[in-house]
Protein backbone atom coordinates (compact mmCIF):
# COMPACT_ATOMS: atom_id res chain seq x y z
CA UNK A 1 0.00 0.00 0.00
CA UNK A 2 3.10 2.48 0.73
CA UNK A 3 4.79 1.72 -2.84
CA UNK A 4 1.65 3.42 -4.89
CA UNK A 5 1.08 5.99 -2.73
CA UNK A 6 5.18 6.90 -2.42
CA UNK A 7 5.23 6.33 -7.03
CA UNK A 8 2.20 9.15 -6.88
CA UNK A 9 4.01 11.75 -4.24
CA UNK A 10 6.86 11.34 -6.67
CA UNK A 11 5.25 11.52 -9.81
CA UNK A 12 3.18 14.82 -8.29
CA UNK A 13 6.55 16.83 -7.33
CA UNK A 14 8.30 15.89 -10.75
CA UNK A 15 5.54 17.21 -12.71
CA UNK A 16 6.14 20.45 -10.75
CA UNK A 17 9.61 20.74 -10.94
CA UNK A 18 9.88 23.35 -13.69
CA UNK A 19 7.64 25.26 -12.55
CA UNK A 20 8.42 28.87 -11.66
CA UNK A 21 7.02 30.94 -8.98
CA UNK A 22 6.07 34.63 -10.30
CA UNK A 23 6.03 36.54 -13.68
CA UNK A 24 6.81 35.05 -17.60
CA UNK A 25 9.32 33.42 -18.35
CA UNK A 26 12.23 35.57 -20.40
CA UNK A 27 14.60 35.59 -23.08
CA UNK A 28 17.90 34.11 -22.76
CA UNK A 29 18.98 37.80 -23.04
CA UNK A 30 16.95 39.09 -20.37
CA UNK A 31 17.45 36.44 -17.43
CA UNK A 32 19.27 38.51 -15.47
CA UNK A 33 17.52 42.08 -16.24
CA UNK A 34 15.39 43.31 -13.72
CA UNK A 35 16.08 47.30 -13.78
CA UNK A 36 16.13 49.54 -16.90
CA UNK A 37 17.10 52.89 -16.64
CA UNK A 38 14.90 55.00 -19.74
CA UNK A 39 16.57 58.19 -20.30
CA UNK A 40 14.79 60.73 -22.43
CA UNK A 41 13.16 59.34 -25.60
CA UNK A 42 14.77 60.91 -28.50
CA UNK A 43 13.21 63.04 -31.11
CA UNK A 44 13.37 62.60 -35.08
CA UNK A 45 10.42 64.24 -35.77
CA UNK A 46 9.11 68.25 -35.94
CA UNK A 47 6.92 67.65 -32.35
CA UNK A 48 8.67 69.13 -29.49
CA UNK A 49 6.01 67.89 -26.94
CA UNK A 50 6.36 64.25 -28.10
CA UNK A 51 9.75 63.33 -25.78
CA UNK A 52 8.86 64.12 -22.13
CA UNK A 53 5.28 62.88 -22.99
CA UNK A 54 6.65 59.40 -24.64
CA UNK A 55 9.55 58.83 -21.71
CA UNK A 56 6.51 59.63 -19.00
CA UNK A 57 3.91 57.20 -20.60
CA UNK A 58 7.11 54.36 -20.59
CA UNK A 59 8.08 54.86 -16.89
CA UNK A 60 4.11 54.74 -16.32
CA UNK A 61 3.64 51.45 -18.12
CA UNK A 62 7.04 49.96 -16.66
CA UNK A 63 5.29 50.73 -13.34
CA UNK A 64 1.79 49.89 -14.14
CA UNK A 65 3.38 46.09 -16.07
CA UNK A 66 5.49 45.28 -13.10
CA UNK A 67 7.76 42.70 -14.48
CA UNK A 68 10.81 45.33 -14.84
CA UNK A 69 11.61 48.48 -12.39
CA UNK A 70 13.24 51.37 -13.52
CA UNK A 71 15.95 53.48 -12.14
CA UNK A 72 19.19 55.56 -12.42
CA UNK A 73 21.63 54.50 -14.34
CA UNK A 74 24.43 53.43 -11.98
CA UNK A 75 21.69 50.81 -10.33
CA UNK A 76 20.40 49.45 -13.62
CA UNK A 77 20.70 46.37 -15.30
CA UNK A 78 19.88 47.40 -18.87
CA UNK A 79 19.23 50.66 -21.00
CA UNK A 80 16.18 51.18 -22.97
CA UNK A 81 17.09 53.64 -25.20
CA UNK A 82 13.75 54.91 -27.29
CA UNK A 83 13.83 57.08 -30.45
CA UNK A 84 10.66 58.66 -32.32
CA UNK A 85 10.74 57.74 -35.49
CA UNK A 86 7.66 59.01 -37.11
CA UNK A 87 4.09 61.13 -36.34
CA UNK A 88 1.95 60.72 -39.25
CA UNK A 89 -1.94 62.02 -39.05
CA UNK A 90 -4.54 60.54 -41.56
CA UNK A 91 -8.60 61.73 -42.00
CA UNK A 92 -11.25 58.92 -41.20
CA UNK A 93 -14.16 60.73 -40.93
CA UNK A 94 -15.15 64.10 -43.56
CA UNK A 95 -17.67 65.94 -43.07
CA UNK A 96 -20.86 65.61 -45.00
CA UNK A 97 -21.51 69.34 -45.23
CA UNK A 98 -18.18 70.92 -46.16
CA UNK A 99 -16.44 70.24 -48.87
CA UNK A 100 -12.97 69.05 -47.41
CA UNK A 101 -13.47 69.17 -43.70
CA UNK A 102 -12.15 66.23 -41.56
CA UNK A 103 -14.10 65.37 -38.32
CA UNK A 104 -11.82 62.57 -37.19
CA UNK A 105 -8.34 62.07 -37.33
CA UNK A 106 -6.31 58.67 -36.60
CA UNK A 107 -2.77 59.64 -34.55
CA UNK A 108 -0.17 57.24 -35.35
CA UNK A 109 3.38 57.41 -33.37
CA UNK A 110 5.92 55.49 -34.72
CA UNK A 111 8.91 54.34 -32.33
CA UNK A 112 11.79 52.35 -32.28
CA UNK A 113 13.91 51.37 -28.97
CA UNK A 114 16.50 48.83 -28.31
CA UNK A 115 17.31 47.43 -25.00
CA UNK A 116 21.04 47.14 -24.17
CA UNK A 117 22.32 44.65 -21.50
CA UNK A 118 25.05 46.74 -19.52
CA UNK A 119 26.19 43.40 -17.48
CA UNK A 120 26.68 41.39 -21.15
CA UNK A 121 27.33 44.64 -23.26
CA UNK A 122 25.15 44.08 -25.82
CA UNK A 123 21.76 44.94 -26.97
CA UNK A 124 19.38 41.93 -25.30
CA UNK A 125 16.72 43.41 -27.99
CA UNK A 126 18.14 44.88 -31.03
CA UNK A 127 16.41 47.47 -32.98
CA UNK A 128 11.95 47.17 -32.57
CA UNK A 129 9.63 48.72 -33.66
CA UNK A 130 6.17 49.66 -31.98
CA UNK A 131 3.22 52.31 -33.16
CA UNK A 132 0.84 54.22 -31.06
CA UNK A 133 -2.12 54.67 -31.97
CA UNK A 134 -5.11 56.96 -31.28
CA UNK A 135 -8.19 59.03 -32.67
CA UNK A 136 -9.33 62.65 -32.27
CA UNK A 137 -11.66 64.60 -33.41
CA UNK A 138 -11.06 68.24 -34.91
CA UNK A 139 -12.88 70.69 -32.60
CA UNK A 140 -12.15 74.38 -33.12
CA UNK A 141 -8.41 74.58 -33.65
CA UNK A 142 -6.54 71.36 -35.51
CA UNK A 143 -3.24 71.40 -34.01
CA UNK A 144 -4.80 71.92 -30.93
CA UNK A 145 -6.49 68.70 -30.91
CA UNK A 146 -3.67 66.84 -32.56
CA UNK A 147 -1.36 68.09 -29.14
CA UNK A 148 -3.85 66.71 -27.20
CA UNK A 149 -4.33 63.53 -28.52
CA UNK A 150 -0.28 62.82 -28.07
CA UNK A 151 -0.26 61.62 -24.89
CA UNK A 152 -3.28 59.16 -25.55
CA UNK A 153 -1.05 57.34 -28.67
CA UNK A 154 2.28 57.86 -26.10
CA UNK A 155 0.43 55.40 -23.94
CA UNK A 156 -0.82 53.15 -26.66
CA UNK A 157 3.15 52.82 -28.03
CA UNK A 158 4.26 52.41 -24.30
CA UNK A 159 2.24 49.72 -23.78
CA UNK A 160 2.99 48.00 -26.89
CA UNK A 161 6.75 48.11 -26.03
CA UNK A 162 6.34 46.99 -22.38
CA UNK A 163 4.42 43.78 -23.17
CA UNK A 164 6.77 43.17 -25.65
CA UNK A 165 9.64 43.72 -23.15
CA UNK A 166 7.79 41.59 -20.62
CA UNK A 167 6.53 38.80 -23.02
CA UNK A 168 9.55 38.55 -24.71
CA UNK A 169 10.47 34.75 -23.35
CA UNK A 170 6.97 33.31 -24.89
Amino acid sequence: MKWPFFALLCFSLGACANYQMGSTPKSQGLKDVRVIYVPTVQNETDETDLPGIMTNAILQELDRDGTYRHARKDESDAILEVTIKKVERSAIRQSTEQFLTTLQFQLLVTVQYRLYNMKDKKDAIPNATVIGTTTFFVQGDQTESQRQAYPLAAVSAAQAMVSSLANSGW
